[in-house]
């Protein structure tokens, strides 16, 4: 194998091994690009998940908590010792998880079918948390031998910048069970570590000098040239022209905000507020960009997405001065060009894992849309939402209070250090990186030992393919459960009739299962030849099993189908249709791993690439689903499957017209003038009470509804004259200003009552 980039060879640990894999890299090496390349590619099944709503969004993942169902709070690995000092704190254990664990069957599904498991921004991840998805995957795919319930897992990001949060009192508890709580103190990882992997090529910064500070103060290296270095940028009263372009990146959230602010009211131009539109279901906490977005001529701005267009105009982080406002209208002029660029509004996804009715296959589901121009203001951030973003200038304000890492990930933000400018003296001992990092930052193997270790966990890992997707146990035990579960009087059950067909089943089965185990036995020993010759006779002998086996699964798929068509003749027989349907899909599982399992080893031998095209390529989708279609139908409906719907109207035989799609915001909104509590709308539409609140605040901007309605006059009068003596219109202030009592929800029907009132 010839030397290879490491994006390369990260790919290739993902696609040719089991191993788990840690991805690294200074900020600006593409660890972002490499995640989009990879979920195009890759032949295994993915699913992407990371520790917080917007960087769930921004990943195009979806949040972990949601993904398996986990409690927020501390997780031990089992109960604390009884002397301990913990009778008056919450934790979770695995006995309390597993009894709450109330998954849907599809959820179940996309756990159980995943392969690998891709989590982003780790860097913020805890060790018990990821020991909690641990619990969670060995339970739901009952294989407690194999961490993560033989789930690949690919964890990406850079632990030299912000830690994950852990409170003293929950670190009473947690330092009983972890040396630290970084992700990769887990105990399910202390016996399979991952392989770690460091992009190394930096894309952002091009200045040698600046790119040895950035290396040490990763590596705790911090030398007293590099401390005098700092010095020469410390200037504390800098006070930047409004044509230098300079952002302050600072430690809070609301001395950004009120910078921002003051240097928004500093402009003399009227205001333009746009408004983002949310549809169906996409949380507040998750908003990737502002919900009422503030601006004037002149405003200093921020473009929060790479330019769609692949035109590359602007990128994540990118400065620019807004020239042009009209109500539907934003134009821009870039920093370092003249070029003016008129503005179009991005679609942010909220999405969702589920199950293809007819492929089986695991995908996404849109739930929610955010639209919104990807521009904020951009005179401060904080260093935490900087992660990931690139500066040509930046004043760094962060004093002496920061968590370790803040330093690297604010310089790292720069391109290069003429464009630094420090506000506050930073000493050798404050730029200290955590201990915890430092030490698992050696474990990282050379280029030439990846190498060779991608050759001996390529073997393992076909080897072991191979003899899964011909292991035909798994089924067998399955339809085995599915046979014993014909125990009810025939008299009174539908199912009960057909107690000798599944028997008949069963045996046919486990005849064809007693010749695959035979196979087994024929590949782990012709797989110890390695030669050409010995690995051409595998593939031979894969390919006539393959041709073997592959037409009797097809066969019993088939006996079912033709079963179901005799059920149908039934009437209350749609849970008993739902089993046969489950167990027909394993059938189908089975027949796909094993065309896979041959392609995989083809490609393996011939030394090209396999990826999800050629996956795709092995089955006949549009076949399949012809077979479904019928396989759904039942008399007088198209699809058993289907949700039930309430609907008052009268039932008719003969739809002529397909009826438009309901706005999910009327329907709130009716249900707003029958009466009803934003918490009773939120419970009957099973929705989060915010996406009912956007939509509630969307029909008081439009002045159909009153906000006093329902917020009160107290405090709608409150919230209004919050926003004209803090003179803006971002909550995260006025909520700062109001206090506790006002939810997020409530100040955004405020905001909508404002806009009303068009002032």
């Amino acid at each position: 194998m010839s030397e290879q980039n490491p994006a390369e060879l990260a790919a290739k640990f993902v696609n040719y091994t089991s191993k788990h894999i840690f991805l690294t890299g200074k900020a600006g090496t593409g660890k972002t690009t490499f995640l989009r390349n990879l979920i195009e590619l890759t032949h295994k099944k993915a699913v992407i998940a990371a520790p917080t709503g917007i960087a769930a969004i921004n990943a195009a993942g979806v949040t972990i908590h949601s993904l398996f169902q986990l409690p927020f709070g501390t997780y031990l690995p089992k109960a604390p010792a009884a002397d301990g000092d913990h009778y008056n704190q919450q934790y979770n254990t695995p006995k309390s998880i597993v009894r709450h664990l109330n998954m849907t069957a599809t959820k179940r599904k996309v756990l159980t079918d995943m392969e690998l498991l891709i989590i982003d921004e780790v860097s913020m991840l805890r060790a018990d948390l990821l020991d909690a998805i641990d619990m969670v995957l060995r339970y739901i795919r009952r294989n407690n031998s194999a961490s993560f319930g033989g789930v690949q897992v690919l964890f990406i990001g850079d632990l030299h910048q912000l830690p994950p949060v852990v409170k003293s009192t929950e670190w009473n508890l947690l330092g009983q069970f972890y040396n630290s709580a970084y992700f990769f103190d887990a105990l399910a990882l202390q016996n399979n570590p991952p392989i770690y992997i460091e992009l190394e090529k930096i894309y952002r910064q091009a200045d040698e000098v600046f790119i040895n500070l950035l290396n040490n103060l990763r590596n705790n290296e911090v030398t007293a040239q590099d401390v005098a270095l700092l010095d020469k940028y410390y200037k504390a009263d800098f006070k930047p022209s409004i044509d230098d372009k300079y952002i302050t990146l600072t430690t809070h959230n609301n001395k950004a905000d009120t910078l921002n602010r003051q240097s928004l009211e500093e402009l003399k131009s009227p205001s333009f507020l746009y408004v983002a539109k949310i549809e169906d279901d996409f949380s507040e906490y998750a908003y990737p960009a502002e919900h009422i977005l503030e601006l004037k001529v002149g405003a200093q701005v921020m473009f929060i997405k790479n330019d769609p267009t692949g035109e590359q105009r602007f990128f994540n982080g990118k400065i620019a001065v807004v020239t042009s406002l009209r109500t539907d209208t934003i134009e821009v002029e870039t920093e370092g060009t003249r070029e003016k660029i008129v503005l179009e509004k991005y679609t942010w996804k909220n999405i969702k894992y589920t199950t293809d009715k007819v492929t089986g296959e695991i995908e996404e589901e849109l739930v929610g849309t955010f639209t919104q121009y990807p521009l904020k203001l951009a005179w401060a951030i904080t260093v935490h939402k900087s992660q990931g973003l690139t500066f040509d200038r930046a004043i760094i304000d962060i004093g002496s209070a920061f968590a370790p890492g803040q330093i690297y990930v604010a310089l790292s933000r720069l391109r290069s250090l003429d464009g630094l400018i420090l506000t506050s003296q930073i000493s050798g001992s404050g730029i200290r990186q955590d201990q915890n990092v430092s030490f698992f930052s050696k474990t990282k193997e050379n280029q030439e030992n990846l190498n060779t270790q991608i050759r001996t966990e390529s073997d393992v890992f076909l080897r072991s393919y191979l003899l899964q997707c011909f292991d035909l146990a798994p089924l067998d035990n399955y339809v085995y459960e599915h046979v014993h579960s014909y125990t009810k009087d025939i008299n009174k059950s539908a199912k009960q009739k057909h107690v000798k067909w599944a028997g008949q089943l069963l045996k046919d089965l486990t005849e064809v299962k007693v010749n695959a185990s035979k196979f087994l036995t024929q590949i782990q020993r012709m797989y110890e030849v390695k030669t050409e010759k010995g690995m051409a006779a595998l593939l031979e002998r894969t390919v006539a099993a393959e041709n073997y086996f592959n037409p009797l699964l097809v066969g019993f798929s088939k006996r079912i189908f033709e079963r179901m068509e005799l059920v149908k003749q039934d009437k209350q027989v749609t849970a008993y249709l739902t089993e046969l349907l489950e167990m027909e899909a394993l059938f189908y599982d089975q027949f796909k791993k094993i065309r896979k399992a041959t392609a995989l080893l083809s490609a393996t031998i011939n030394g090209s690439e396999f990826t999800k095209k050629d996956v795709n390529a092995l089955l006949s989708q549009a076949e399949r689903a012809a077979v479904m279609e019928k396989v759904f139908a039942v008399p007088g409906k198209l699809d058993f499957t289907a949700k039930k719907t309430k609907s008052t109207k009268a039932k008719t035989t003969v739809v002529k017209e397909k009826a438009p799609k309901v706005d999910t915001k009327e329907v709130s909104l009716e249900l707003h003038k029958e009466g009803k509590t934003i918490a009773e709308i939120a419970r009957d539409r099973k929705m989060v009470i915010g996406t009912i609140e956007g939509h509630l605040a969307h029909y008081v901007a439009k002045q159909e509804i009153s906000a006093k309605d329902i917020i009160g006059s107290k405090k709608l009068d409150k919230i209004m004259k919050t926003i004209r003596e803090l003179k803006t219109m971002q909550m995260n202030p006025i909520r700062e200003h109001l206090g506790r009592d006002y939810s997020f929800g409530e100040i955004k029907i405020g905001l909508a009552a404002y806009l009303a009132e068009g002032e």
